[in-house]
């Protein structure tokens, strides 16, 4: 039967729908690849600023860790951009505070209810939602502008807008 339609070349649509779906992975792998940013990467980009600082805070930045004293940069290069910062003013100064979070997604399924017409009975399906939480699991005190404290969680902290659980 003949409907009119111009004939199917597979090899010719195959091409076109090929392009979108490599064009989005590309995508995908170079933002994967923009966020993952390393502690070697952030000292290798920022190398005159850690020949700054003392040789021992030098040698903590390199293994990754900080210290009481640090400056805000010192911190980054150590443990890279705070996810959130909040700033508080008190008889002691500015105080700013620096979160550090992940985040962690997971599916859950609902039950729904629908109405089959078809059939003439109400029906149930798993409904899959989505649901990202966001925890702490380190945060950094600075006065003005030296570290005056910092805390490593053991296990993650839930943060709920700007406020943690705890």
């Amino acid at each position: 039967m003949n409907l009119g339609l111009p004939p199917h070349n597979s090899s010719r649509n195959s091409k076109y729908r090929q392009l979108p779906l490599t064009g989005t992975l590309l995508l995908c792998l170079l933002l994967l690849l923009a966020a993952c940013e390393t502690l070697e990467s952030r000292l290798t980009r920022n190398q005159e600023v850690l020949k700054k600082s003392p040789p021992e805070h030098q040698a903590l930045i390199q293994q990754g860790r900080i210290q009481v004293g640090f400056t805000p940069t010192e911190v980054y290069l150590a443990w890279g951009a705070a996810s959130h910062k909040s700033f508080t003013e008190s008889s002691q100064g500015l105080e700013e505070t620096w979160f550090y979070t992940l985040t962690q997604s997971e599916t859950y399924y609902q039950p729904e209810r629908y109405y089959d017409r078809r059939y003439d009975v109400w029906r149930y399906v798993d409904r899959p939602y989505q649901r990202s939480l966001e925890y702490i699991f380190q945060t950094v005190i600075f006065n003005n502008g030296a570290v005056t404290s910092f805390t490593t969680y053991p296990s993650y902290i839930p943060y709920l807008n700007g406020r943690s659980l705890r």
